[in-house]
């Protein structure tokens, strides 16, 4: 879920040919305007990647993109489409919140102001539905509610994830707790695995 291509600018310059892909027609609207039709931008459900079989030599998946869906299932048949469309020997990289971290949430509230406007976030961690959820406030000036609403995402434990990862035919590489490099530990900020398709 490439957004509004952020992470695309730093990968445009490493990588010749580049995909981006989102759900979002506003975000990817921005990607475009970012880029001025320099970048392939696809729009597409994770759930059904619109790409053909061993299609791509890496597969990025960051910032939390994945654990969307309540349903066990569709975040399996996310991880599915990802090796579907990898190479044989290509590599799925996957930045995921740390699970054990995520769950110790129980109410972590956070404003920030943006404009003319104040935005207040709300999480909690339900031990049931095993959701991180998040409540988003909007307020003017005037301390008025514009907008809200609430998303979620399903925390799985590390082991769920690898599990997952070697049913659809990847190989975990390296797993770190951030983007330096350094060795995940339940006390790290991110989960961070790399996988290879086998050959």
């Amino acid at each position: 879920c490439c957004g509004y291509g952020r992470h695309l600018r730093f990968l445009k310059q490493k990588i010749p040919f580049t995909i981006g892909a989102d759900l979002s027609v506003d975000l990817l609207k921005q990607a475009k305007d970012l880029f001025s039709n320099k970048i392939y931008l696809v729009r597409c459900d994770v759930r059904f990647l619109p790409f053909q079989s061993n299609t791509f030599d890496a597969v990025l998946n960051l910032f939390t993109s994945f654990g969307y869906f309540e349903n066990d299932n569709e975040n399996i048949q996310q991880i599915q489409q990802v090796s579907t469309v990898l190479k044989p020997g290509g590599y799925f990289f996957l930045d995921y919140l740390n699970p054990i971290q995520a769950q110790k949430i129980k109410m972590f509230h956070t404003a920030k102001k943006v404009q003319d406007y104040t935005i207040d976030e709300t999480r909690w961690y339900e031990h049931v539905s095993k959701l991180l959820k998040k409540k988003v406030e909007v307020y003017n000036d005037n301390k008025q509610l514009m907008t809200s609403y609430t998303e979620s995402i399903k925390i799985y434990s590390i082991e769920e994830i690898k599990e997952m990862l070697a049913k659809q035919n990847l190989l975990i590489l390296e797993t770190y707790g951030d983007y330096q490099k350094e060795k995940f530990t339940d006390e790290s900020l991110r989960l961070i695995i790399i996988s290879k398709k086998n050959e």
